[in-house]
């Protein structure tokens, strides 16, 4: 009896092992997908312009359909931007929202284009959905008419002309969120490099801001068409330039002549910290002045800039519910000689109100759309449920006719003690220790 029951946990270990291996095998062959977005693109185009300096934005779109593909949790999406645009925040990461606000998934934006992890959210429906915006730049340093080429699926391909133009403004700003809760402001003066007598620059400070007083103010020199270097050591106070600070900003004008490019950096400080993160954008203005002299007409031109912690990448998305189953950078590198940093480009206000309309059309449009969405998701849903409970009547009422007066009577005898039974509950006995893995002993009562 011995021997027996040490045979027995051995072929049940033995069945365990094979049980696990087959699990195992099965788990892999599961594993995550990666889609070529290209395969299942159905439309895509830039945005905006046609019109764009090489520090501009360019808005891109793409529109996917994956049919009958379906799309299970831990499956990436990996979109190539056209060879001539590249990612305008690599490292950027946003969330991919279906109609009802529910999270499907997280793209991360590179230089070369965009790769979305999905999550479960998708699992089980068919005809998955997606509408990706991006922001990109230009990567080359021409200008002229150029040709934006994205690839669809089916080998096909859709072209947005695009125009690079020359940045022809003397004066830029950006800004970038610091992790500190303050704001880097950096404005470019001179950005042609001409002569200019008398100069001046007055930079006023927009609301939920405090400044910081300190600027460093330094020498500059293009080393390509959109980045530039500031070179050591900075300008001294006093000597260069002065400088006057108020509640709203600064005034500071040059001693001498300016004939190159000068980058200005100081710091704002966030009054109201909850505006971080929601999307809110902070906003500054620069006015530059020079010229005058003993005609006493000074020249004058203005750069609005303004930062936000939303980077303008979204994605949304949509899968029909399957009916058998029951919804601006910033890249200084020390270099020892000065530092090297991207261009942030400038906006008129002409360019800003549009953009911002813009904007505000797409939002309204999509909050439009989630509601329209829902609305049909909750007629889906409720058609379904009268569905379901119109056939749950049906069945009870069959069940409760079927055979009347009928009465059944079942063994209440306990397993062990069922001689009739006794092979299911030794069979019932063995999947469960399967089940359990190794260490369990199975005593037969004779």
């Amino acid at each position: 009896m011995k021997f027996n029951s040490k045979v027995w946990r051995w072929l049940i270990g033995l069945f365990s092992l094979v049980f696990l291996l087959v699990v195992g095998q099965t788990t892999l062959a599961q594993a995550a997908t990666n889609h070529n977005g290209a395969d299942f693109t159905t439309s895509a185009s830039v945005t905006n312009g046609p019109d764009f300096k090489h520090a501009d934005t360019i808005d891109v779109q793409y529109n996917l359909d994956f049919g009958s593909t379906p799309i299970s949790n831990g499956d990436t999406i990996t979109l190539d931007f056209p060879e001539n645009l590249k990612g305008k925040t690599p490292g950027d990461t946003f969330k991919v929202y279906d109609q009802d606000g529910t999270v499907i998934g997280e793209a991360v934006i590179s230089d070369k284009g965009v790769v979305i992890t999905m999550n479960d959210a998708l699992e089980g429906k068919t005809n998955a959905k997606l509408t990706l915006n991006m922001m990109t730049k230009y990567r080359y340093e021409d200008t002229g008419e150029k040709d934006v080429v994205f690839p669809l699926e089916n080998g096909k391909t859709s072209t947005s002309e695009i125009n690079i133009v020359a940045n022809e403004a003397n004066l830029s700003k950006k800004g970038t969120l610091q992790d500190d809760g303050t704001i880097k402001w950096t404005i470019l003066v001179d950005r042609r490099e001409i002569e200019l007598k008398n100069l001046d620059i007055k930079d006023t400070i927009g609301a939920n801001q405090e400044m910081i007083h300190g600027v460093t103010v330094s020498n500059g020199h293009w080393e390509t068409t959109t980045t530039y270097k500031r070179e050591k050591p900075a300008m001294t106070e006093g000597t260069d330039y002065d400088i006057t600070y108020n509640d709203q900003g600064f005034d500071l004008s040059f001693k001498n002549t300016v004939n190159n490019l000068v980058v200005i950096d100081y710091y704002t400080k966030v009054t109201d910290t909850s505006l971080i993160d929601s999307g809110y954008k902070f906003r500054n203005n620069a006015v530059m002045t020079w010229g005058g002299g003993t005609s006493g007409n000074k020249n004058s031109e203005e750069a609005n800039g303004k930062v936000s912690s939303s980077n303008g990448n979204s994605g949304s998305g949509s899968g029909d519910t399957n009916e058998t189953d029951e919804p601006g950078i910033d890249t200084d590198e020390d270099t020892g000689t000065g530092t090297t940093d991207v261009d942030g480009g400038t906006e008129t206000d002409e360019e800003e109100a549009a953009r911002e309309e813009d904007e505000a059309k797409e939002e309204a449009a999509k909050e439009a759309a989630k509601q329209q969405a829902a609305k049909k998701a909750k007629a889906k849903a409720a058609k379904a449920a009268a569905a379901k409970a119109k056939a749950a009547r049906a069945t009870a009422k069959a069940t409760a006719t079927e055979n009347p007066g009928t009465t059944r009577t079942t063994n209440t005898k306990l397993p062990q003690t069922d001689d009739r039974g006794s092979l299911a509950s030794v069979i019932g006995g063995t999947l469960a220790l399967v089940t359990l893995g190794l260490g369990v002993v199975l005593r037969r009562h004779q």
